[in-house]
C-alpha cells in the first residue's frame, strides 16, 4: 500500500507572502488543521493551526480591536510556518509514512513528486489506509491467539482456517515476550465457535475474540 493511493491529492496551499488573519480564514473555511506553504511552485513551509494560534495576540491583551486588526494584517505566513519540512514520494509505503509521522512527531507529510508538491498525507489518511489494510470497516470475528514464537506458527493457523472453508480479512503479528507471540486474525464468519473450537482443539491459547459486525468495532 502506497502513499499515493491515500494521498490527499491537490491540497489547498497557502503563499509565502498571505496575511496571518487571510490564512486562518482560509484553513476554517475549508476545515484545515494544516497547509503547504509555496513559493511559486516551490513548496517553502508547513503552517499549522497551532503556528497560527500561536502569532496571534493573547486574549489578555490590552490591545484594542484596531490595534489587534493592525498588528496581526502585518504577520506573514513567512514569519510563522515551519520552514524545514519533511516530506515524502507518492511511492513511500503507507508503513513509512507512519513511522515517519510518529518519530518525527509530525501530523502530516507533503508528497513530491520531481520537486513537485502532487498531495499531501495527514493523520487522517493514514487511518483511512489502516483501516482497508486491516479490514476494519469489514465484518467477521476478530480472533488473537498466544503461541510460542516459531517456524511455521503462522501456516498451522491458516491451515486450519482453510479447513473450516473460512476467509481471512487480515492478519498481524506482535510479540509478546521473546519466545512468544500474539496473532490477531479478522476472519470473515458470523458464526465464530466452529472456529474457535478448532483452535482450542489444536493447542492454540485463543485469549480474546468479538464479532465485528457494528460499525465501529
Amino acid at each position: 500500500m502506497f502513499v499515493r493511493t491515500f494521498m490527499t491529492k491537490d491540497p489547498i496551499t497557502v503563499s509565502l507572502d498571505a496575511s496571518l488573519p487571510a490564512t486562518a480564514d482560509l484553513m476554517k473555511k475549508h476545515k484545515l488543521k494544516r497547509m503547504p506553504v509555496m513559493d511559486r511552485s516551490q513548496l517553502v513551509g508547513i503552517i499549522t493551526e497551532k503556528d497560527v494560534a500561536k502569532a496571534l495576540p493573547s486574549p489578555a491583551t490590552t490591545l484594542s480591536k484596531y490595534e489587534i486588526n493592525y498588528l496581526t494584517d502585518q504577520i506573514r505566513v513567512a514569519d510563522v510556518m515551519t520552514k524545514a519540512v519533511i516530506s515524502v514520494s507518492p511511492d513511500t509505503t503507507v508503513e513509512e509514512a507512519t513511522m515517519i509521522m510518529h518519530e518525527e512527531d509530525v501530523g502530516c507529510l507533503p508528497v513530491l513528486e520531481n520537486g513537485k508538491l502532487i498531495g499531501i498525507i495527514t493523520e487522517r489518511n493514514i487511518y483511512d489506509a489502516l483501516t482497508k489494510m486491516f479490514g476494519l470497516d469489514r465484518p467477521g470475528v476478530r480472533v488473537t491467539v498466544q503461541v510460542k514464537d516459531r517456524v511455521g506458527v503462522i501456516a498451522d493457523l491458516t491451515t486450519i482456517i482453510k479447513s473450516l472453508n473460512l476467509a481471512i480479512i487480515s492478519l498481524a503479528t506482535y510479540a509478546a515476550s521473546a519466545e512468544s507471540a500474539y496473532i490477531v486474525v479478522r476472519i470473515s464468519t458470523d458464526n465464530p465457535e466452529p472456529l474457535i473450537g478448532e483452535l482450542t482443539a489444536h493447542g492454540f491459547e485463543v485469549v480474546h475474540w468479538k464479532m465485528l459486525n457494528e460499525k465501529y468495532s
